[in-house]
């Protein structure tokens, strides 16, 4: 197969097959469905046809077009080590849960992870084919962050939520998904658009840097600040000095614009909460000092580790949902550090490994995996989808094949042997002279 998009970042015609496309748009929008669950689910609730035909049918059709699809030979790398830590976690943390609240939803929770590698196996056995998935699912972000601006435009009341706002004229945020996820979106289109090539890209970059803009999430802010800081350096070294000045010229302008907004930006950095609050991350390291205490070598199971602290103390969390803002508590909470420790470790390893292979091997999609490694530090700390099945670990786990897949070599072009050139004798002149 052809790759999809070559070494040098110009993009090539994504040549895979029509059912190929058609199940990655199943999954990607499989992604978002179930990340969390009502309370109702863990305490007795049952599944529903909604939660069977949207959730369950489409990831059952994704592990079908593994197992038995046009490259299901490519499943034998899902056993390779550098899986071992992901396939671990997986059966650990469903082991520990087959004796929690509810042991079926941790089963299924680790049947969506474990099919979501199994994409991820079949889909990028080589960076070559681990590019053109990134595109593709950036590809598809893109559409999506225009689809919530279209709902936004048509419903404005619904759609816009009041919050402080850098934009004096658009006080509130974008709907559809909640503000992390939006800047998280948006972070990942605005990656793709800056490093690599794509048509109309002035226009596109304009729309999705507003919608990172009116995501009001202080974390994708802040990563988007080291991501422009990775594209300077990238267009120093590869002595692109236009996009030097632009990325140098925007943050400019930006930083102009702070100097007349201080009290605008810090409702925004506050959101509403006091000095003591903003000092503790915004009260949540009182969660996790909390949570922390009720780690064990063996968790309560995937996505119900931190549920489970919510019989603990009723007042403790509020309105009857526990979100850790954090990845890390949550797979301990889930797997237990027998479990999650693997798992952990390999996630931290990779972005530090990335980090040293961008450094020290000038490429484009080395930058624009290093964003994503920035991208993923900033997201365990300050959200639980690096833990279960998500959007952000469909995007984590190619990145981790992209660290690990060898150069595409399968798909080089043969050449003919180069025949040595004969060797002509030359004749004496002596001998010429008697002929």
């Amino acid at each position: 197969m052809t790759p999809a998009v070559s070494e040098t970042g110009h993009a090539l015609q994504d040549d895979t097959p029509l059912l190929h496309r058609f199940v990655r748009v199943i999954l990607f929008l499989t992604s978002f469905s179930w990340t969390f669950n009502p309370i109702e689910d863990y305490v007795g609730g049952g599944t529903t046809i909604e939660k069977i035909i949207s959730r369950m049918i489409p990831m059952l059709i994704v592990a079908a077009y593994a197992l038995i699809g046009p490259r299901r030979h490519h499943l034998r790398q899902l056993w390779r080590p550098n899986r071992w830590p992901i396939l671990w976690y997986i059966l650990i943390g469903v082991m520990c849960g087959l004796s929690s609240i509810q042991p079926s939803l941790v089963a299924w929770k680790g049947a969506e992870i474990f099919i979501l590698l199994m994409w991820i196996t079949v889909s990028c056995p080589t960076q070559a084919d681990t590019k053109r998935e990134f595109v593709a699912i950036a590809r598809f972000v893109e559409i999506l962050l225009w689809a919530t601006i279209i709902l936004a435009i048509i419903n404005p009341g619904l759609g816009l939520r009041r919050s402080a706002s850098l934009l004096p004229w658009l006080q509130g945020y974008l709907p559809m998904l909640n503000p992390n996820t939006i800047g998280f979106l948006s972070l990942l289109a605005v990656m793709r658009l800056l490093f690599l090539p794509a048509k109309a890209k002035p226009i596109r970059l304009f729309i999705v840097a507003g919608t990172l803009l009116c995501s009001q999430s202080r974390t994708s802010y802040a990563v988007m600040a080291l991501v422009l800081i990775i594209f300077v350096i990238e267009g120093l070294r590869m002595r692109a000095y236009g996009r030097v000045i632009l990325a140098s010229a925007l943050a400019l302008c930006t930083a102009l614009f702070a100097l007349g907004a201080l009290d605008t930006i810090m409702r925004v950095i506050m959101r509403g909460q006091s000095v003591d609050e903003l000092d503790s991350l915004s009260g949540r390291t009182d969660y996790w000092a909390f949570a922390f205490q009720y780690v064990s070598w063996f968790g309560d199971g995937l996505t119900t580790g931190s549920r489970g602290l919510i019989f603990l103390d009723s007042d403790t969390f509020h309105k009857g949902s526990v979100n850790m803002h954090n990845s890390f508590l949550e797979a301990l909470l889930g797997a237990g550090y027998v479990g999650a420790l693997p798992f952990l470790l390999m996630l931290i390893l990779s972005i530090v490994r990335q980090a040293w292979r961008a450094l020290a091997h000038p490429n484009l999609y080395h930058a624009v995996f290093l964003s994503c490694a920035i991208m993923f530090a900033a997201r365990s700390m300050t959200s639980i989808v690096l833990a279960l099945f998500s959007f952000d670990m469909l995007m984590l786990f190619i990145f981790l094949a992209y660290l690990n897949a060898p150069q595409n070599t399968a798909t080089q072009q043969q050449t003919a042997p180069i025949r040595p050139r004969p060797i002509v004798h030359a004749i004496p002149l002596a001998k010429q002279n008697l002929l």
